[in-house]
Parts: structure tokens; sequence; C-alpha cells
């Protein structure tokens, strides 16, 4: 079973768990994670600067990525999408819990301060299709990049990057099929000549989204784009 095929913890079962208690270890916590479980399971660690994949020395470059560097300029991730913290995005998408992209972007902000990371003209959360946000009320890549601006004190917008066209979700099909999937689903009439963008996803796996995205951004003038996400699969299953 694959980690987006998990069953994700009942709605019961969460409700015990957080705010009130930590949803790992079960300690007394006001966040979802305890302090000690934040720092176990979603650890500062050295992590390639342009695809966020852990390396084993600070500000290494991937191999992958020295092949087959990607459009943006580089990428911050809090940790990688598996159990347990998987469940957090599963939660987050399929559980109406809001709250979960909110916290996450309190740590990524964090993290892109506390960080050797450009300051951003612009934040932008990948954008859903007007289908998906009926479907789920909110979208969580906003819910992360609002509190990440207000974090950095830089403007966000939730409307500027649009999505074109609903599609099948990204999760549902195979690698090799993502990118002709998402390929011509964004656009943006905003320029932004000059200007560092940061643009905010929950997970990636291929890539293939925000390669899209980065590359209608550029294509509108802007100067570098740099992505978070909260969280990426491992390199031996998203590549």
């Amino acid at each position: 079973m694959s980690a987006l095929e998990r069953p994700i913890l009942p709605a019961s079962r969460w409700s015990a768990l957080w705010p009130g208690r930590c949803a790992h270890c079960d300690a007394r916590s006001s966040q979802p994670l305890c302090d000690d479980c934040l720092h176990e399971d979603l650890p500062l660690r050295p992590r390639c600067p342009r695809c966020a994949v852990a390396v084993a020395h600070e500000g290494q470059v991937c191999g992958q990525c020295l092949l087959h560097p990607p459009r943006w300029a580089g990428a911050l991730a809090l940790g990688y999408y598996r159990f347990p913290n998987d469940q957090f995005i599963l939660r987050m998408k399929f559980g109406a819990e809001p709250a979960l992209g909110r916290w996450f972007g309190d740590l990524i902000g964090a993290r892109w301060a506390q960080g050797d990371m450009p300051l951003p003209d612009h934040i932008l959360p990948i954008p859903l299709s007007r289908e998906r946000l009926l479907e789920r009320g909110f979208n969580p890549a906003w819910e992360m990049a609002r509190r990440i601006a207000a974090t950095l004190n830089r403007p966000g917008d939730a409307y500027t990057l649009q999505r074109l066209r609903h599609s099948a979700a990204q999760s549902s099909l195979p690698l090799d099929a993502r990118s002709r999937n998402i390929r011509g689903a964004y656009a943006c009439d905003t320029r932004w000549d000059g200007q560092t963008l940061l643009l905010v996803d929950d997970v990636m796996t291929s890539g293939a989204t925000l390669h899209e995205a980065t590359r209608v951004l550029l294509r509108q003038g802007a100067a570098a784009v740099w992505v978070a996400i909260a969280l990426r699969t491992p390199r031996d299953s998203a590549l």
C-alpha cells in the first residue's frame, strides 16, 4: 500500500490527540507535535538546496539535481512524506483540518527565516481547480502560504496564479504521466519582472506540479522562483 493510500486516523481518534495531545506520542501538547516529536519526526537536517531531498552534508546538491536541475532556484521541506507524518497531510486534505495547514505554514516560515534563504517579494500557493476547492472547502497550500507570508512580513496572494482546468489528482497517476496531466493547467496574467517569488505546496513527489507553475511564473518575468513544501517523498519513491 502506498503512502497516499494509507487510511487516515478516524476523526474521533484525531480529536482525542490534538490540540490537547501530541499526535505521535500522546504527550500533552498545544501543537500537533510536542517539541520532542517535532525534533525527531521533522528534524533540521542537511537537505539538497535545490529539491530538499536529504543529503549527507549541508549545502550538498544531490546527484539528480546536478544532472537535471529543476526550474526553481531552491527548495525547503520540513520532512519526508511517510508514516506517521503523512497522516497530517491526509487529515488536512481529506479530513477538513485547515488548522494543520496553518501549523505547517508557521513551521516553514520559521525555518525559512532562520535559514540562508532569500526574502521573497511575493508568496503564492499552488491553486486548486474550482471543483477541487468546492470539494475541500479550502486550499491547503494557501493556508500554509498566508502564514508564511505573515511570518516573513511579505505579501501573499491566493488568486494571482490560477488553475485553468480540473484534471485527475496527481497522486492518482503514475509518475511518468504527471507532467502531461498538469501541462497547461496554470495561468498568470500578472507580470513579475525582476521579482523573487516563493511558491508553496503541501507535498512534492515528482515535482511536476511545481515545475509547471514555476514555468508559468518565469514566463511572466520572475527573476527566480523558490519553493516551500511541507513534506516531500523520499527519492526512492519520488523518482
